[in-house]
C-alpha cells in the first residue's frame, strides 16, 4: 500500500480532517478544549460555526484559510472574506 506523505500542512489536514469539522475536530486542530472553541466562537474569536441539525459545524476550507490568514478576529476575517460572512440563521449571506 503507497504512503501518503504530504507536502505542507494543508494537505496533511485535509488527510486527517472531514470537510466539515465538529466541535472535537476543532479543538484538535487548534490545540484548545472544546469548552475554550466555544468560548472563542461566542467572544467573536473564530469563524462562526454553522448548525446541521443539532450539530455546529465548521467548514474545514474555512478553518484552513483563516489560520493560513493569522486567525483574525471574526469581524476582520469577515470583512477581509466575505465570502465566509453568515447570517443569524447560519446561512451564509
Amino acid at each position: 500500500m503507497n504512503e501518503v506523505t504530504p507536502t505542507n500542512k494543508s494537505q496533511a489536514i485535509s488527510i486527517l480532517f472531514p470537510p466539515l469539522l465538529t466541535k472535537h475536530h476543532m479543538a484538535e486542530l487548534l490545540g484548545r478544549t472544546v469548552r475554550t472553541i466555544y468560548r472563542l466562537e461566542s467572544q467573536g474569536r473564530i469563524p462562526e460555526s454553522v448548525n446541521i441539525g443539532t450539530q455546529r459545524v465548521w467548514s474545514r476550507d474555512e478553518i484552513m484559510h483563516w489560520i493560513e490568514s493569522g486567525c483574525p478576529a471574526r469581524r476582520q476575517w469577515e470583512r477581509l472574506h466575505p465570502k465566509y460572512r453568515k447570517s443569524k440563521g447560519g446561512r451564509k449571506v
